[in-house]
């Protein structure tokens, strides 16, 4: 098993790349913890617009560079 944490809300997307990618059986992602960093979007929410899509702190580059970190730190744990 597996946890990370991370401060955002998290589109589907994402989360479904990291588990794709874990080495664990079960991995679990905790969203919003350690503050509230608002919604990390992907490319394809961002170029539709509409609901979160348009105002966040961090984007789609953010969001890959999230899910690659976190990974490596997954896979760390599993040698």
């Amino acid at each position: 098993m597996a946890l990370a944490t991370n401060p955002f809300e998290l589109y589907h997307d994402y989360a479904t790349r990291i588990e794709a990618r874990s080495p664990a059986l079960l991995t679990l992602l905790i969203q919003i913890s350690g503050g509230q960093s608002g919604y990390l979007p992907t490319a394809r929410a961002v170029q539709g617009g509409g609901y979160s899509a348009d105002q966040y702190v961090v984007g789609p580059d953010g969001g890959q560079a999230l899910v690659e970190a976190t990974v490596k730190g997954i896979q760390a744990l599993f040698p």
